[in-house]
């Protein structure tokens, strides 16, 4: 009950903090603190002359306000966003700001803002935040730090405001804006402000405009080391033409007279015409590389750290230079299964950090949902390269079994917990290859990563 009238208490606090920060200007600030400070203390005019300070600084704000009643200029605001941005890349954008009244316009102030849903009492309350580590203990109790931590990731980006060059009348000035984006996924921008202070300084006249624009996000990308797996080359169910195209043709070899079963679509229509009998086009079947990269993204109450340091690691081999010949599927669970496949004319690495950028954790541990999807397509894969978040039965399992198939492979584990990564160095010990990625260490552990051996 107490933390539950907290979290109200912290909803109208933010709210009463975001409209000060915005409204009022640093001196405006200061002589804010004056006036409470001033009225505090001078409730007793016999006794202190404060009282005379809080007139004097009330009377300045009352009629700093006052002032900012009266701005009515008509502006138009757009942004022109990248394509994409990457987590802790810095990125700029411009703001164009279109002057429609007939006045030179000065002394403006662009607040640019970031959505960000302020999230329900359950999600406060289950939430975990690795800073917490470093805070006292009175602020790990109330929580209001980690809910400002949340607010702050689900906005993706902090936009400080800006001033905005001199605008003439019926004219328009441009600025860019940085900022390093925190997370991935979309940002979505769903307003802007403009600000301009009144004469004295102290506050700010605002007006709002609804400007919706959102930009994707990619994950963090790592330098890896190139993985040769050593895997043979398998035959391709539809032959390179698959790869580009949908259907299962082939490279053309011979014709030859109809047998039954043969698919309608392999007829050759001018020779039956010529013939008068079915003639068939026969094809090549065709071999080459396939890899599979395996993200784990069953949770289980794990970090949600290691989640994003896994999706970076798998969005960073995903992104990494192949042959050109081969493809590479990507494999995990969301709401189904998927199997996102790139290369060879079928999409590019581009298109698949765009859905890693989009990828959420699965609640519980149903390894087996993703164990499935591996094995249904194994015939097909030449290598795979696997990103778990832990190492238990199940994912060991699936080691073995690819061991025993003779399909190379090679796990990442991404785990901070010292006995999962004694558990990882075993196994690795024992032949399989096995790498502990500490989430905290990604970038170290990769660049200390031996490919032909396995180890870090």
């Amino acid at each position: 009950m107490l933390k539950r009238l907290l979290y109200h208490n912290f909803r109208i606090v933010y709210r009463l903090s975001q409209w000060t920060r915005q409204r009022f200007t640093p001196a405006g600030l200061l002589i804010l603190g004056c006036v409470i400070a001033s009225g505090i203390f001078g409730v007793n005019t016999r006794q202190t002359l404060a009282y005379q300070i809080f007139a004097l600084t009330a009377a300045m704000l009352v009629l700093s306000l006052l002032c900012c009643a009266w701005f009515r200029a008509g502006f138009r605001i757009s942004r022109r966003l990248p394509e994409y941005g990457t987590v802790g890349e810095p990125l700029h954008y411009r703001v164009r700001i279109e002057n429609r009244s007939r006045r030179h316009q000065r002394d403006l102030c662009l607040i640019d803002e970031l959505h960000a849903d302020f999230p329900a009492f359950e999600e406060f309350r289950a939430a975990r935040d690795p800073e917490d580590r470093r805070r006292n203990w009175f602020d790990r109790s109330v929580g209001y730090p980690r809910l400002m931590g949340m607010l702050r990731n689900r906005r993706g980006a902090a936009l400080a405001p800006l001033p905005v060059p001199d605008v003439p009348a019926l004219d328009r000035a441009e600025l860019d804006v940085n900022m390093t984006p925190i997370r991935r996924g979309y940002l979505r921008f769903e307003q802007a402000r403009l600000a301009r202070p009144d004469p004295l300084g102290l506050t700010r006249a605002i007006q709002t405009h609804a400007s919706s624009d959102q930009l994707l996000v990619l994950p963090r990308l790592y330098r890896v080391p190139r993985l040769e797996l050593g895997g043979h080359r398998r035959y391709q169910r539809g032959g390179v033409s698959l790869a580009s195209t949908v259907g299962d043709s082939q490279e053309f070899i011979s014709l030859r007279d109809y047998k039954p079963g043969d698919p309608l679509r392999a007829i050759h229509w001018r020779s039956f015409a010529k013939l008068g009998r079915p003639v068939v086009r026969e094809f090549q079947d065709e071999f080459f590389v396939r890899q599979g990269l395996v993200l784990d993204t069953f949770l289980g109450g794990r970090s949600t750290q290691s989640f994003e340091e896994a999706v970076s690691i798998a969005a960073s081999f995903a992104a990494s230079s192949r042959a050109q010949d081969s493809l590479l599927d990507l494999m995990f669970i969301g709401a189904q299964a998927y199997r996102f496949t790139a290369g060879r004319g079928v999409a590019y690495a581009q298109n698949m950090l765009e859905i890693l950028a989009c990828v959420a954790p699965c609640p519980g541990d149903d390894f087996a949902r993703l164990d499935q999807l591996v094995m249904q397509n194994i015939a097909e894969t030449s290598g795979l390269i696997c990103v778990f978040l832990d190492w238990n039965e199940p994912r060991r399992n699936l080691m073995q079994r690819m061991t025993t198939l003779g399909v190379p492979a090679c796990a990442f584990i991404v785990t901070a917990d010292p006995a999962v990564v004694s558990a990882v160095e075993a196994a690795d010990g024992n032949g399989q290859r096995l790498v502990a990625v500490p989430p905290a260490a990604v970038q170290q552990t990769m660049d200390r990563f031996n490919p032909s051996v396995g180890r870090a």
